[in-house]
């Protein structure tokens, strides 16, 4: 019995130490639902935080297709990506830095027959910001980012954080 044993345990170590097989990324319609945690929509996702960090609006911007809409926390209307950089720049005028560290983010693929929403995906991204203002304070803010994404580009964000 006790062989039986450490041969059953040999043998789920040896198969639990194994390591995976090449991991490969496509772009394709999916025909299943799907999350990843790597590839381009990820990257996107990635990009658009680091510029709203950076405060580089060009950039972040350039994430966006041309009637992308954003929405934060209880925002009744969506702004455009032009409306909402105005937003953003008078805000930063009190920052002296802002820090995106390094968040979690997801790719959620889900069949649908609803033809509003083939071909998208969902992106989401849980940050904690870190930011210091012009007089030395430090704030520190957890936020959550939901991203319709179709194409290479993020067709509208839904961003819910703490505003206090």
């Amino acid at each position: 019995m006790k062989k039986t044993i450490l041969v059953a345990m040999l043998a789920t170590t040896i198969f639990a130490c194994s390591t995976p097989g090449e991991k490969t990324t496509t772009e394709t319609v999916a025909s299943t639902s799907s999350c990843v945690k790597e590839g381009p929509d990820v990257d996107l996702m990635n990009k658009a935080i680091k510029a709203y960090s950076a405060g580089d609006w060009a950039t972040w911007s350039s994430c966006f297709s041309d009637t992308a809409k954003s929405w934060h926390n209880d925002d009744s209307v969506g702004l455009s990506v032009t409306e909402r950089v105005e937003m953003f720049k008078k805000q930063r005028e009190g920052f002296e830095s802002v820090d995106a560290g390094t968040p979690n983010y997801e790719v959620v693929t889900v069949v649908t027959d609803d033809k509003q929403y083939e071909g998208f995906k969902w992106g989401h991204a849980w940050v904690t910001f870190v930011a210091k203002t012009k007089a030395g304070q430090t704030m520190k803010t957890r936020a959550f980012a939901a991203f319709a994404i179709k194409d290479g580009k993020l067709h509208w964000e839904q961003v819910i954080y703490d505003a206090k």
